[in-house]
């Protein structure tokens, strides 16, 4: 687990996943705006319940499956990271290829938020 984390953490330092950083910390933003609230009060309740809790652009499958598509390669990596691939469909209640895609596309999502906290 601690290798799993380390490696994750060392790719966002090195800025490896910043254009998908970003674009979810503007969907946060504008998630805040419309509904108010304070940003690392967000990360911190979207740490704990990111199944109820919703980011603006990030709430229909469809929108989920859309981003995924535009950043595939920094989420495949960020999976790939933490050994998501090494889990069966089975495993994480997927019954098929796009809900597949779908909660690992939630997973990497949950993976990039986390990694906003602020130190």
């Amino acid at each position: 687990m601690r290798s799993r984390l380390r490696k994750f953490t060392e790719a966002i330092e090195a800025n490896k996943f910043q254009e998908v950083v970003d674009e979810i910390k503007s969907m946060i933003e504008e998630t805040i705006k419309k509904s108010g609230g304070e940003f690392n009060s967000f990360i911190n309740e979207y740490e704990s319940n990111s199944d109820d809790v919703k980011i603006e652009g990030l709430i229909m499958d469809s929108d989920i499956y859309d981003f995924y598509l535009k950043y595939r390669n920094q989420i495949d990596d960020c999976l790939k990271d933490i050994k998501f691939y090494d889990r069966t469909a089975t495993e994480i209640k997927a019954f098929g290829l796009y809900e597949y895609v779908i909660k690992g596309t939630n997973i990497a999502i949950r993976e990039f938020v986390v990694s906003m906290k602020t130190k």
